[in-house]
């Protein structure tokens, strides 16, 4: 039997959160956790071929200056066409409060990126990658209110299509040795607890101000 939403969330959300505290701890604990002694060489050996270069491209997919227009576009879209503003409010706050609440955590872990590339952001502290986290946030809010208003395919493709760009972008940092798989693996834990929390705040929102005033996701 499928799990109501509330359960589906709940237990989404005490995963996330246990993986991002045994991240953060394992982080903080180690110098060099295991998972990145294993993998933290790899990437130099892709410095100068085409993967280099494919990659250096699609973590602008991931930078602060896309995901903010395509928040801005995507939150005017629901104000306009759909006539929410409370989603629209909550697609502008996700993506800005995202890079806020990661900064917040960066400072406490103060953990020293394996390489700083300030052209394509590569700079501060390491964990969890921005790049990832916010990612997550945006894509993920702004395919949980498609969804209502795309066919059954469509909605699988997208979805799809934005977890396959999140996994990318995440992917990117690594490869460009900005970050470590550790850290990429906490945006993603962390990027999953806001979403949650925005999605859980707008129902609430929606519920508290009455159906008739926001559009029913």
């Amino acid at each position: 039997m499928e799990l109501p939403h509330r359960k589906r969330y709940i237990l989404l959300f005490t995963i996330s959160i246990i993986l991002a505290f045994l991240l953060m701890m394992d982080v903080r604990l180690h110098a060099e956790p295991l998972l990145d002694q294993w993998t933290s060489a790899y990437p130099a050996s892709l410095e100068g071929t085409f993967w280099y270069d494919l990659f250096r491209w699609i973590t602008e997919l991931g930078s602060s200056t896309v995901l903010s227009v395509l928040a801005f576009v995507f939150g005017l879209f629901l104000a306009v066409k759909r006539k929410d503003l409370i989603g629209a409010g909550i697609v502008f706050t996700a993506t800005a409060l995202g890079y806020q609440f990661n900064f917040l955590i960066k400072g406490v872990v103060q953990r020293e990126r394996p390489l700083i590339l300030a052209i394509v952001d590569g700079e501060g502290f390491s964990f969890p990658s921005g790049h990832s986290m916010v990612s997550f946030i945006t894509y993920g809010i702004i395919v949980y209110f498609l969804w209502k208003h795309l066919k059954k395919k469509l909605r699988l493709t997208i979805a799809v299509l934005a977890g396959f760009l999140v996994l990318l972008i995440g992917i990117s940092r690594y490869v460009l040795r900005v970050h470590y798989l550790t850290d990429i693996l906490g945006g993603y834990s962390f990027g999953l607890i806001f979403l949650i929390i925005w999605i859980l705040l707008y129902k609430w929102l929606r519920h508290k101000y009455g159906r008739e005033k926001v559009r029913s996701y």
